[in-house]
């Protein structure tokens, strides 16, 4: 709830933590008393306006309609002295009803604005809301939060920097838990170079089809049951920014049909209005599914599919690139203040393991171990036994009889590591969890421990399609 929760005396005491926040949060902030009247201003040439109506100085601001409603009016884009700026209004509350209004105008980096609004919100659940406003416009991520030395990530990064110097719409396609987020907010970030802009994300699989075209282009009041007044949607919140459509592969056709529409047109109206508006942010989609494939199939739109791919960025496995593999667990050690010791063996595995969860799994692996191995040595044999130890547990929680179980392969004498490739023990488990399951693949990829699309994705991998 964007709601900041004072009594009358602390709305109305000069000094005191909210002057503070608003003088060294935002680059304009506005207090009203409940009559609209300005109580406190952060421009130094504006303190005579003290006491009047905010009409003196604003008459295009929601002001009356938040002290009428006790809802905040977030993100409104506006233009201040030739550059685009994000407002946001929020109530004031005593408990017992609405006593005044806060206004914010920001126009430089939000990242930084939300690590001091982090601090503050810690302090006082009060000003949380301000904190969820912040955290709505702003990726939160450079091109450089990418970690990676390898040919593959220096070749990424370069690409990532020119599309997002094009304008052009970005695809980014790879596996769950390679860093898409990262890439798509740092495009975002590299595109406006620090520039106040909004940054939208739309996630395709959460929003339930009969609400995506309103939550996407808006509603006009009425447009529907329960539709009690004029709502924007989040292309219109997006402004001169840019919109991310997170797993876009698992948008509804129908729903494929609209937004292919409204690229190719660059508008779009509101549910249950006329009135055509202009989109003018940039779009970035992003999947981990294979979207020409699904064409072929006619489960996707192929049209849309090479309306979003203008340009298409591949994010690499962490397989593909396992020479990263030690920079990373040092980047993660450092991001939770720990260290790990593993022997050379240890990393020898961690780097010929296929890493079905990608970085997203190594990281769950480092935050493990940095609790229960902290400063002590990591063996190769600890590597194995923890890398198998989620599949073991569901086997044995729900009877499931282990398809990749059997007596382990003979190894010369004095010879250290298994003498098969991860990747070719990786094939010969989908084999085998397959031939368990008569051909089920739902229970072959439970079996494995894996969803079906990453199933899917190993199959064509090693072309057992």
């Amino acid at each position: 709830m964007n709601t900041l929760y004072l009594s009358e005396t602390e709305l109305r005491t000069r000094g005191g933590a909210l002057d503070r926040m608003l003088d060294s949060l935002f680059d304009n902030g506005i207090l009203l008393d409940r009559d609209c009247r300005i109580l406190y201003i952060t421009a130094s040439d504006q303190k005579e306006l003290i006491g009047q109506h905010v009409s003196v100085i604003d008459q295009v601001s929601p002001f009356e309609a938040v002290l009428r409603s006790g809802r905040p009016q977030l993100d409104l884009l506006l233009e201040l002295h030739g550059r685009q700026c994000l407002s946001s209004l929020f109530p004031v509350s005593d408990g017992e009803g609405i006593i005044g209004v806060v206004g914010t105008i920001t126009v430089r980096s939000l990242a930084r604005l939300k690590r001091v609004a982090t601090r503050i919100s810690d302090q006082d659940e009060g000003f949380q809301g301000l904190y969820r406003g912040l955290s709505r416009i702003d990726s939160g991520y450079n091109l450089e939060d990418f970690r990676g030395e390898s040919p593959a990530v220096k070749d990424l990064l370069e690409k990532a920097r020119k599309a997002a110097n094009s304008g052009e719409s970005v695809l980014i396609l790879g596996e769950t838990g390679t860093g898409k987020e990262i890439i798509a907010g740092g495009i975002h970030a590299e595109r406006h170079r620090g520039r106040p802009a909004p940054y939208v994300t739309i996630n395709c699989t959460a929003i339930p089809e009969q609400l995506m075209e309103a939550e996407l282009f808006g509603h006009e009041k009425g447009a529907f049951t329960g539709a009690t007044e004029t709502r924007l949607g989040k292309f219109q919140l997006a402004g001169d920014g840019d919109i991310l459509l997170d797993e876009i592969g698992d948008m509804d056709l129908n729903m494929q049909s609209k937004l292919l529409r409204v690229l190719e047109s660059r508008e779009f109206e509101r549910v249950g209005g006329r009135e055509s508006i202009p989109l003018r942010a940039g779009i970035i989609a992003s999947t981990n599914q294979n979207l020409l494939a699904m064409s072929e199939r006619r489960a996707f739109r192929a049209d849309l599919y090479y309306r979003l791919s203008a340009i298409e960025l591949y994010l690499p496995p962490l397989r593909a690139r396992p020479e990263d593999i030690p920079m990373l667990i040092d980047h993660l050690c450092a991001q939770k203040g720990g260290r790990l010791h593993l022997t050379s063996q240890a990393m020898l595995y961690l780097q010929r393991y296929a890493w079905p969860g990608n970085v997203r799994q190594l990281k769950n692996l480092v935050g493990r171990w940095l609790v229960f191995y902290d400063g002590v040595l990591i063996t190769g044999e600890r590597v194995v036994t923890e890398l198998t130890v989620g599949q073991r547990s569901y086997n044995e929680a729900f009877g499931v009889s282990d398809p990749l179980a059997g007596p382990a392969p003979e190894t010369p004498a004095g010879t250290a590591g298994p003498p098969r490739t991860l990747a070719e023990q990786e094939r010969a488990a989908v084999e085998g969890a397959l031939a368990w399951a008569r051909g089920n693949r739902s229970m072959a990829a439970r079996a494995l421990g894996i969803s079906r699309t990453a199933l899917y994705q190993k199959l064509e991998r090693f072309r057992l399609l």
